[in-house]
């Protein structure tokens, strides 16, 4: 990345992905909740939502890129960390391992 004043100490490059998440807690009687992505990896996906996910939860995810030309994007994956924003106590800050893409 030009002008990139860090050092990468992860594996693989986050792709900063704006985008809608459509999501789903495994045990959960499939409701459906939405947040907005903000990166992508290769192993994990950062977003933001209104719902206050537990850490362990397993989530069904789908993004769907804006324009119909690339199919959605599906993955599971184990939520790592889910912090309130400091500046808004319904926005919930979330980072998930993917386990299956």
């Amino acid at each position: 990345m030009a002008g990139q004043d860090y050092e990468e100490k992860r594996d693989f490059v986050r792709m900063r992905i704006e985008t809608q998440v459509t999501y789903t807690i495994k045990g959960n009687s499939g409701i459906t909740h939405h947040g907005d992505s903000q990166d992508l990896s290769a192993t994990g996906l950062y977003m933001t939502t209104d719902y206050a996910l537990s850490v362990g939860d397993i989530i069904d995810i789908i993004m769907n890129p804006s324009g119909e030309r690339l199919p959605p994007f599906t993955a599971q994956g184990k939520v790592i960390r889910c912090v309130t924003d400091e500046n808004d106590a319904n926005l919930f800050h979330v980072s998930a391992e993917l386990s299956q893409i």
